[in-house]
């Protein structure tokens, strides 16, 4: 893809041509920002421009043997890396059983979020992971000779997924690069990785969009209109991958029903209810369940902050309205605070592998007993 298929972002793209131009490279970088900002499709867009032989000023040519071949997603010198699970009867830990699939989701989008990843291969009751085998397999690829006799480019989606020993794996390769290398991290929580791997590496801060930005690329990759498009980009705070996969599900927000269901049930302290609620939420894969956590802490954000008067800060579905109108009277200065601490600390929980029926049903008698405390 070009820079200019990248929503939003034209500083970056600026800076990211500059130093194409001026042959200020360097060979390991980590482009971060928070979930469908743009940070996988500058990268692509990025390594499409190293690649290309008439690139100008601007962009890539587009029409180059290298740039026809990016947009196939078939460059032989563009190898990608990105969390997968051990399939059964597998040897090593590799990603090249998925390679197809990578390719066919990165055809379909250039903004992609790890739900539609974990949909793409099926995997969402699966714990992702980048291997030792795999940065093995990665050391041996940059080792060999370029096809085009130019710059090999890694990209490597999520290394946040990567184990410590994965990590001092590929130390290696960033401490000791082979010629003509160029290693690009795409992270959304760069913060969890090795400081010993951050400081080797040239962060580049890719910033949330801005909802008018957002609005606009949602309206330009599903057709909806400015107006819809504004409502999406609000509810999923500029988040591009999530606003496409919501308005073609024709859900807006798939976690408003167990939630509020939960939290009527937490009022009232139905055990009945309680045990139901943790089956919903334990019957899908670990990262729907971290999903529902990270919605379910939106939500009694939304709640106090509407509650202190930020209205224009509020984002909520209509749905979400007539729900909280009812609801966020019981979210106060008294148990804001530990309401989230609680449902931080189950996020925790749910991806250290904890068994999500106990955590939930904790959580509920928990959540429960704050609700229940008196604002004055």
């Amino acid at each position: 893809m070009q820079f200019v298929d990248v929503i939003g972002q034209t500083v970056l793209s600026t800076r990211l041509r500059d130093g194409v131009l001026s042959g200020r490279i360097a060979h390991a970088q980590l482009f971060e920002g928070p979930k469908g900002s743009g940070g996988l499709a500058l990268a692509r867009a990025y390594a499409q421009y190293l690649h290309c032989t008439d690139r100008s000023e601007e962009d890539s040519c587009g029409v180059c043997t290298s740039c026809l071949a990016h947009k196939k997603v078939q460059h032989p010198d563009l190898h990608w890396t990105f969390p997968f699970f051990k399939k059964e009867g597998s040897g090593k830990s590799l990603s090249e059983p998925f390679q197809i699939a990578w390719r066919q989701l990165m055809l379909e989008s250039e903004y992609i979020g790890i739900d539609d990843w974990l949909s793409k291969i099926g995997a969402d009751k699966k714990q992702l992971f980048i291997s030792v085998d795999e940065a093995l397999e990665v050391n041996r690829k940059l080792g060999l000779k370029s096809f085009h006799g130019s710059y090999k480019v890694l990209i490597l989606w999520l290394p946040e997924t990567m184990r410590i020993d994965t990590a001092n794996k590929f130390l290696k390769l960033i401490e000791e690069p082979t010629d003509k290398t160029i290693i690009i991290f795409v992270s959304q929580n760069a913060d969890t990785l090795l400081p010993t791997m951050l400081s080797r590496l040239q962060r580049v801060h890719v910033p949330r969009l801005s909802d008018s930005e957002a609005a606009l690329g949602i309206s330009a990759k599903t057709g909806l209109s400015a107006d819809a498009a504004l409502s999406f980009a609000h509810i999923t705070e500029g988040n591009i991958s999530a606003a496409i996969r919501m308005s073609s599900s024709g859900v807006e927000t798939p976690d408003l029903g167990l939630f509020s269901f939960w939290m009527r049930a937490c009022w009232s302290r139905d055990g009945e209810a309680f045990m139901t609620g943790a089956n919903d939420f334990a019957s899908p894969g670990r990262e729907s369940q971290k999903r529902f956590l990270t919605y379910a802490l939106h939500m009694v954000r939304q709640c106090i902050i509407g509650n202190y008067g930020a209205k224009d800060l509020v984002r909520l579905t209509e749905g979400e309205k007539a729900f909280v109108s009812k609801f966020s009277r019981f979210i106060h200065h008294k148990n804001v605070v530990d309401l989230s601490r609680l449902i931080e600390d189950a996020f925790t929980d749910i991806s250290g592998n904890v068994n999500a029926k106990v955590v939930f049903f904790d959580l509920s008698v928990r959540v429960h007993m704050l609700l229940r405390k008196e604002s004055e």
